[in-house]
């Protein structure tokens, strides 16, 4: 008897093709459940295997929890050490490289969203633009956009609001400030990795050189500037493979191009495809109805999904009066789900937007249950966290201004606002960051004598703390305790010092074990600081219900899964679908549905306070596209919510069909309240199902459902 190969056991006849492809472009066309992370790392052991050196191998991917899981696997099929990272990751690796380049220092910042604000909001009153007409944090995001569209200050053209105006004011003056302070934001270390590839031809003939073979992870959410890397770090070779789903495309908020994958055959003209249509993960019920709803959508490479897994229970459909009602229903069955015996880490509550929480959280409050809101603050947001590193970031870059006023006066120094702009006046006119400037005594001989002493034992710490550098523990351990932060942060007289000081030990712990598995120094544990995402945070409690948007149960799958707040307006949310995004919105129904495993469990309430005003809700559209046959309907509809949880639904009782949606004909030009004029293209179904198809005059194509879309025909003199 032959022995089966290891690296194809268990694998069916698509992922063994997948596999197997040699050279050239391959596409695999991975659906919900259908075992992608196995095909990636069985084919990056099989080229191992065969032949391929490990350095030449390069798989991407977007978090470094999913990096990990994938290079753990290659290294348990035999496989030698390959790079297997974030994009973000691989970037400011090889920015540490040639990012001198570009005029930055090999040791630069990594500021995140909190620092880039920072920055910012230092720029905003340098240039008096008032902070309470236009946030940092909403010119921060504009810039990020603009950014992963791959525009820069040169070729930007903005409108005219306010945002954008201050944008326009503040665009280039960042850039030249991040540089003169050495630091990249994240959108930095995909643009400007990009930048140098295409100044200089021989840097990315290098890294063609040494990665001949390139595989990227949920191709899907790749943007402009991710994909224009892949094909500079490809050059002429083609040995791609790109893995994801167009079905699964959730991020475009996030300047995810779902062209990308939908337009990469046209890039590839030889490019195979395979297709993963066997979903390992949810029943045949549940994965029935998350087809028939994205079969909606006509941005979409058709797939033939299917499963072997048991049909399942019906999807609980449930109708409530009102949030509250809502959330004591689902907390009531989740506390059934534990009364038998259910796993309370596989029970996930899911929502389009985060404010929906609220309710939610106050039922399993009343019930006892424990949860957690994934998603949250993290441990790298906490003050204390985010103090300690700023220390260390100026330690390793001595440039970095922004990090250096988060701490030179914490703990207090008596360096009040009139000392630091004295401080940043005499820092400008020596042409010399802020560090540099108080390590002068002739600067501090200008100040205070409280100030001057305080400057003078903080310069003298920095200077000590530098010699520590090639271990991130003693760094930190030695600048923490010289600083008085410690005790600064121990003695702050509230309820949160014990957590604080808790924060603190944990993450001299893994400064500690970072230094013992890695051993990059200091340097090297701040860039690991600085990319973990909020992705590789997901689940790591134990013990509790998760809550969290359907947005961050991306990857993620469970057992018992609760969708909530299906209403129109909520989800699919209705400034999407003023955009005209209603297939985004589908896809992320697509995903939260077939993040069950085994039990789906949905619901919506007829009214919910909207803006100060109770307001009559309609149900999501997406309901409507769900075969009947898959739904059980239960209702709860007394105010109060406890009269008659879990009443089979019969919604044909409560059906009031208008007149005029009756009378709806293909090519008939109608009006809507919110979208204005438009055509019919298509009519469906019949009674509280029918909906039709309508392409608005400035709104795009809808699917609205007749019997809550308040569309009415336009009357011949209306027309003229």
């Amino acid at each position: 008897m032959v022995a089966m190969d290891p690296i194809l056991a268990d694998l069916n006849d698509s992922q063994i093709a997948a596999v197997l492809h040699g050279s050239g472009p391959l596409m695999v066309l991975a659906g919900a459940g259908s075992g992608k992370t196995r095909v990636i790392t069985r084919r990056i052991a099989r080229l191992l295997r065969d032949g391929v050196p490990s350095r030449q191998i390069l798989a991407l991917t977007f978090t470094n929890k999913a990096a990990g899981e994938m290079a753990r696997r290659v290294q348990e099929l035999g496989g030698s050490r390959v790079q297997v990272s974030t994009f973000h990751s691989s970037c400011a690796r090889f920015l540490r490289e040639h990012g001198h380049l570009l005029g930055f220092p090999r040791d630069f910042s990594i500021y995140d969203t909190y620092d880039r604000d920072s920055c910012i909001k230092l720029l905003m009153n340098e240039a008096q633009l008032d902070h309470s007409r236009v946030r940092p944090a909403q010119v921060g995001r504009r810039i990020s956009q603009l950014k992963n569209l791959g525009y820069s200050p040169k070729d930007v053209v903005l409108g005219m609001g306010e945002i954008d105006e201050a944008v326009d004011r503040l665009f280039a003056t960042y850039e030249e400030t991040m540089l003169r302070l050495g630091a990249m934001d994240f959108d930095d270390l995909l643009g400007k990795f990009l930048e140098v590839l295409r100044s200089f031809p021989e840097v990315a003939e290098s890294y063609q050189d040494r990665f001949r073979w390139l595989l990227v992870d949920e191709f899907q959410d790749t943007n402009r500037i991710q994909y224009e890397v892949c094909k500079r770090l490809l050059g002429d070779q083609g040995n791609i493979c790109v893995v994801g789903d167009p079905d699964q495309s959730i991020y475009r908020f996030r300047g995810a191009e779902i062209r990308n994958i939908l337009d990469f055959e046209f890039d590839f003209p030889d490019l195979v495809t395979v297709r993963l249509e066997t979903n390992y993960r949810s029943t045949a019920l549940i994965l029935r109805a998350a087809i028939e709803v994205i079969r909606h959508n006509s941005e979409r490479k058709e797939k033939d999904l299917r499963t072997n897994n048991p049909e399942g229970e019906p999807i609980v459909l449930h109708r409530a009066h009102g949030p509250s009602a809502e959330a004591r229903r689902i907390a009531t069955v989740i506390q059934e789900l534990l009364d038998e015996g259910g796993d309370i880490c596989e029970i996930a509550l899911f929502y389009r937007s985060h404010f929906l929480s609220r309710g939610l959280e106050e039922s399993l409050r009343e019930f006892a249950i424990p949860y957690q809101v994934v998603g949250g603050l993290s441990f790298f947001e906490r003050r204390e966290i985010k103090d300690l590193v700023a220390y260390l970031r100026v330690i390793v870059n001595p440039a970095d201004d922004v990090s250096m006023e988060r701490v030179i006066n914490v703990p207090p120094r008596g360096i009040g606002k009139k000392t630091m702009e004295k401080i940043r006046g005499m820092a400008r006119q020596s042409g010399q960051p802020i560090y540099a400037a108080i390590a002068r005594e002739d600067i501090r001989a200008q100040l205070s004598p409280r100030a001057r002493k305080a400057l003078t034992s903080l310069a003298e710490a920095f200077a000590e703390a530098k010699k520590l550098v090639k271990s991130a523990h003693q760094a930190m351990s030695y600048l923490a305790q010289e600083v008085g932060y410690l005790d600064y942060i121990g003695d702050l007289g509230d309820p949160e010092d014990v957590a604080r000081r808790e924060n603190v030990s944990e993450l001299h712990n893994d400064a500690a074990t970072f230094d013992r598995d890695i051993g990059e120094g200091l340097a090297g544990y701040l860039q690991h600081v600085s990319l973990i995402t909020a992705a590789d945070r997901k689940g790591e409690d134990i013990g509790r219900v998760s809550l969290m948007t359907v947005h961050a149960a991306k990857g993620l799958e469970f057992d018992h899964v609760f969708l909530t707040g299906l209403e129109e307006g909520i989800f699919p949310n209705s400034r999407v679908m003023l955009e005209g995004d209603v297939e985004e919105e589908r896809r992320l129904m697509h995903v939260a549905m077939t993040r069950a495993r085994k039990r789906l469990w949905m619901s919506h309430s007829r009214t919910r306070m909207i803006a100060g005003v109770l307001t009559r809700q309609e149900p999501s559209g997406f309901i409507s596209e769900i075969p009947e046959d898959c739904l059980l309907r239960t209702s709860s509809m007394d105010p109060e919510g406890d009269g008659q949880a879990g009443q089979v639904w019969d919604e044909d009782h409560e059906v009031d069909y208008s007149q005029e949606s009756q009378e709806l004909e293909e090519g008939m030009r109608v009006k809507h309240r919110n979208f204005g004029r438009g055509t019919v293209m298509r009519l469906r179904g019949e009674g509280f199902k029918a909906k039709a198809t309508i392409r608005f005059d400035k709104g795009g194509e809808k699917i609205l459902i007749l019997q809550y879309g308040d569309v009415q025909p336009i009357t011949e003199e209306e027309s003229w």
